[in-house]
């Protein structure tokens, strides 16, 4: 190493490349590699916002920690083609990193400067506490050589195998060290292909035990990086494909891959279906995420493609209780919707937004699941009020179980999705008296019991909110006797957004029907004698697409949620094939009318 150092120092070379070739490796490793100080180009930190406290020296191993760093160092990293565990490991890239007199610098304060704020304490005294951690890891990577008996035997043994004698054999303190020592070596040397493919095969062999752990994390850990992701997939022609690709992978969807993507992520796809594989689903959807926050276009093409790319994407990404990826991917599903579903490129205030994007949701369940989460983004904490506020609208017209749930949905399928959303409700920023007040409420839902949900908002004095990001509470609706309702003029029957519990045949009179859209009041039609209305939300269940108006004094037959169901419950008894066509019917009217907004 110190002859490849002074053939760099003497001028006469551009760079040097320092290799070194064992009999158990398949192919030749780089060990050192550098440029000359007039040839290298400058490299810049990563200036990453998110940070992992790490308490002890062996928390810096872990892979949290390992993205984060990865992350700031991304730079280095994939000039080099080696991840953060195998730098971990390489004396010679730490003390290559140790030498750069711009960007170690800039690294390491960055570092420090995200772990202050975690911590409380000063940047200089975190700066002191990671330049400490580093020599210690530089130290420790000195005596890699101990691993060599464990690195030699796994290609024979297997890792379930060495993990085991690991833990036989060394003390307990160091036995992850050593576990990830032995995948650092593993994956060395090669492009990012290369690595992947060994990743790929050590969680192919692996049970369900702890080598599936560390493979996952292994796969996750390259996946973090761009040039990794460049190579491994080939290129995407667009934002959105990218975005469907990883979704059809953790769904173990992804059945062909293009001629320019490794073959190895039909592999990956495989394993999402044999394995949790938590850490690289993720990795994968926090690429999702943070790509849908931003402006980049999903779909190269016009905003209208644009949009219905968009819509796509979001219902991949729908689960029974919300959307799968959690509060980050909720506030970007927010954002990307107030950016891109306004009129003439115009953004939409923000509680539109946010009612919009619950439109795209197919249940009460979900839409409440999509509230929770986002109460616990950094965009939830700034639009409280707006959010208890939909909350509010949403909870006041739940009174069962079967409210919150589509109709086909078994009682089974019911208790896990309960059981869904205290988890969310117990993950969410809302204070401690609103979510026991909730959970007891769905608790009396689920028993059969109508349960009254009071929720109390946060006061003037207590949250200043943008008056366009509120929201009126729903107003009491008028009664019907004797299954007739009159209306006087400008009296309103129903709003948008309500959940609907009955249909309307007009005996007399007119009805206007409007709905709001980016902020304005658009009319839809006026209905009058003979015609019904309010039909599709008693037949699914499912909140009102449009405001229904007196225009005139008006006389109604009201069609009851029991009378219908009576009658679609003989329909689906005497022509199941009806029945589905029927609910059908109304589910594609509710998504063209979503998508054409």
């Amino acid at each position: 190493m110190d002859y490849a150092e002074n053939l760099l120092s003497n001028g006469q070379q551009h760079g040097v490349r320092v290799t070194e070739m064992r009999d158990t490796w398949r192919d030749e490793r780089i060990i050192f590699e550098k440029l000359s100080s007039d040839s290298e180009k400058p490299l810049k930190i990563d200036p990453t916002t998110e940070a992992t406290f790490c308490t002890s020296l062996s928390d810096y191993y872990a892979l949290p920690a390992r993205l984060t760093m990865g992350r700031i160092l991304r730079a280095y990293l994939d000039k080099n083609n080696i991840t953060m565990l195998e730098l971990l490991f390489h004396p010679g890239h730490l003390r290559a990193l140790d030498r750069m007199d711009t960007f170690y610098p800039s690294a390491i304060q960055h570092g420090a400067q995200l772990q202050a704020k975690l911590t409380g304490q000063t940047k200089m005294e975190r700066l002191d506490k990671l330049q400490t951690v580093f020599d210690q890891v530089l130290k420790r990577a000195r005596k890699s050589d101990l691993l060599i008996p464990y690195v030699s035997s796994l290609p024979k043994r297997g890792f379930a195998t060495i993990i085991a004698d690991i833990e036989a054999n060394e003390d307990a303190k160091y036995v992850t060290r050593y576990i990830y020592g032995v995948l650092a070596d593993y994956i060395q040397g090669g492009g990012w292909r290369d690595k992947f493919k060994r990743a790929i095969e050590l969680a192919e062999a692996a049970g369900d035990g702890g080598d599936i752990h560390y493979a996952d994390e292994l796969i996750a850990e390259i996946l973090d990086g761009v040039a990794a992701i460049d190579e491994i997939f080939g290129g995407f022609s667009c934002a959105g494909e990218a975005w469907k690709t990883y979704m059809l992978i953790i769904g173990s969807r992804f059945d062909k891959a293009p001629r320019y993507m490794s073959d190895d992520v039909l592999r990956l796809s495989v394993l999402f279906a044999r394995h949790d594989m938590t850490s690289t689903r993720e990795v994968l959807l926090r690429r999702i995420s943070r790509g849908l926050a931003g402006t980049q276009s999903l779909s190269n093409h016009d905003r209208d493609r644009d949009r219905s790319d968009f819509i796509g994407l979001v219902r991949d990404l729908i689960e029974p209780t919300g959307i799968t990826g959690g509060p980050p991917m909720v506030e970007a599903m927010i954002l990307r919707a107030k950016s891109l579903l306004g009129d003439e490129g115009a953004d939409l205030p923000i509680d539109t937004a946010i009612r919009q994007a619950l439109y795209l949701m197919p249940s009460q369940a979900a839409r409440l699941g999509v509230l929770l989460d986002l109460t616990a983004s950094e965009l939830g904490q700034k639009h409280d009020v707006a959010i208890r506020q939909q909350l509010l609208h949403l909870l006041n017209e739940l009174r069962s179980i079967y409210d919150l749930f589509p109709q086909d949905v078994t009682d089974q399928e019911r208790i896990r999705g309960t059981d869904a959303l205290r988890v969310r409700l117990g993950m969410s920023a809302l204070g401690d008296e609103f979510k026991t007040t909730l959970s007891t409420s769905l608790n009396k839902l689920f028993d059969g019991n109508e349960a009254e949900i009071k929720i109390v908002l946060p006061s003037a004095s207590q949250k200043v909110s943008n008056t366009q990001d509120t929201q009126q509470a729903p107003k009491p609706r008028p009664t019907s006797k004797d299954g007739e309702l009159e209306l006087a003029k400008g009296e309103v029957l129903f709003e948008e957004g309500e959940m609907g519990a009955e249909a309307y045949l007009i005996l007399d009179g007119i009805i206007e029907v409007s709905r709001t859209h980016n902020g304005k009041t658009q009319h839809l039609a006026m209905l009058s004698k003979g015609e019904i209305l309010g039909e599709m939300s008693l037949i699914d269940h499912q909140p009102r697409m449009a405001s229904a108006t007196a225009a005139v004094t008006t006389r109604l037959a009201c069609i009851s949620d029991e009378n219908l169901h009576e009658r679609m419950d003989a329909l689906a008894k005497n022509d199941q094939v009806l029945h589905f066509l029927l609910k059908t019917l109304v589910r594609r009217l509710r998504g063209l009318a979503r998508i054409t907004e």
